[in-house]
């Protein structure tokens, strides 16, 4: 924008329809004041911003990375800013823990990648928490993210389930990080950016949603419950299963042997390897809940509804399974590669599954069987339905993965 002064400027605007007033202020005094009509924003390939956010509205976040010096416990991570301003955004914590947010902490590569979110750079975060100064009886091992609307659109999931998607736990045992693979590339294998310490705080807090969304739909701790991770890999998630649910009978089952066969050697529970598609061995109607965590994002349209015959075998009468998909946000995620073709093509079918990944290849016999597949929640309603019944679909509930929760009919 120009004034008559000669004053130019430019400016990422919030995520407002129609024109936008700017005014530009000295203290009380009026200096200027224009009304613009912002300039459409594109990618490098020609989408417009307004067709990605019309899929995925919501600001995405991620908090991987935390650090413990014996005092503070800091976790780090990002959220974009909601509607594109960073003063929208709060953290809630339990009463009686302190703590200090910095936020917004600028990240200029964010606002490449987040092409279609105006001020994206604006998205890194830093929460301390200081141990020694909260409150006896708080709880300093969660929090949550806090902005107007924050639950808008979710008004029909149950408030259990809407308040386990946007927690954010991390552990309070050390020893939730004993003992991983030392061959980095186990780790690395599907999450390129995996460390030691992310995978700690990713698989604690995925571990904790899913619990909570298990306890909602009616499958909890008891002795000699049965729970099975379809594609446990080295056991990020499994892991947690065990440590804290020590009455229940934990299974593992991936494709990829060396993975399995590290889980079998280091972890206490059963771990096996199971073919490319089913039948997999495991008895029919053996278990009380099945998770699955990236896992259908990686298979074809006819290995997904094999799957699904599986797991509606595998469990028992009223079981209930929680399978992530990548649905509207993972798909808003890679937009910064799409072309306004693949994205209208992807709008109109709900589903793609084209692209290969190579995370796999040379690990599972058939390089081809490994996809990035991408689908909507009205396609994984309409073919998912075939097998099991959808109880519910809770969107972004992991990461940018929405998840199915799916009830075995009787």
């Amino acid at each position: 924008m120009s004034e008559p002064a000669g004053v130019t400027f430019a400016a990422d605007l919030p995520l407002e329809p129609g024109p936008v007033v700017v005014e530009v202020l000295d203290g009380d005094v009026l200096l200027g004041r224009a009304t613009v009509e912002p300039s459409p924003r594109r990618n490098a390939y020609g989408l417009d911003a307004e067709q990605v956010q019309a899929v995925y509205g919501r600001p995405l976040f991620s908090a991987p990375w935390m650090q413990f010096d014996g005092a503070r416990l800091t976790v780090s991570g990002y959220h974009l800013p909601p509607d594109g301003d960073p003063g929208r955004l709060s953290v809630r914590l339990d009463e009686g823990v302190a703590y200090t947010f910095d936020y917004p902490v600028r990240t200029p590569e964010f606002g490449h990648h987040f092409w279609y979110w105006p001020n994206a750079e604006l998205s890194s975060f830093i929460l301390t928490i200081d141990l020694p100064a909260c409150r006896a009886g708080s709880d300093p091992f969660w929090f949550e993210f806090v902005y107007p609307g924050m639950d808008a659109g979710l008004e029909a999931l149950p408030e259990a389930v809407r308040r386990a998607r946007r927690r954010i736990s991390v552990p309070s045992r050390l020893d939730a990080a004993v003992c991983f693979p030392r061959d980095t590339t186990q780790l690395t294998r599907v999450q390129t950016w995996s460390t030691d310490q992310s995978v700690t705080v990713t698989g604690y807090g995925t571990y904790r949603t899913l619990e909570a969304l298990f306890a909602q739909y009616g499958v909890g701790r008891r002795a000699g419950i049965e729970i099975l991770d379809w594609g446990c890999g080295h056991g990020r998630i499994a892991r947690h299963f065990v440590q804290n649910w020590p009455e229940a009978r934990i299974t593992g089952a991936d494709i990829d042997a060396e993975n399995a066969g590290w889980c079998a050697r280091h972890l206490d529970g059963r771990f096996v390897t199971v073919p490319l598609l089913p039948p997999t061995g495991l008895p029919a109607a053996s278990f009380d809940g099945i998770f699955g965590v990236s896992v259908m994002t990686h298979l074809t349209a006819e290995a997904q509804d094999a799957w699904l015959a599986e797991i509606a075998r595998l469990l028992k009468p009223g079981g209930v399974a929680l399978i992530t998909f990548s649905g509207p946000a993972a798909t808003a995620y890679t937009s910064v590669f799409r072309s306004p073709d693949w994205w209208q093509a992807w709008c109109d079918s709900g589903f793609d599954d084209s692209q290969h990944d190579p995370a796999l290849d040379g690990k599972i016999g058939d390089d081809s069987y490994y996809r990035n597949t991408l689908h909507s929640p009205d396609y994984t309603l309409k073919v998912w339905s075939r097998h099991l019944e959808v109880v519910d679909i809770v969107p972004s509930a992991i990461g940018y993965q929405d998840v199915a929760v799916l009830r075995r009919r009787t």
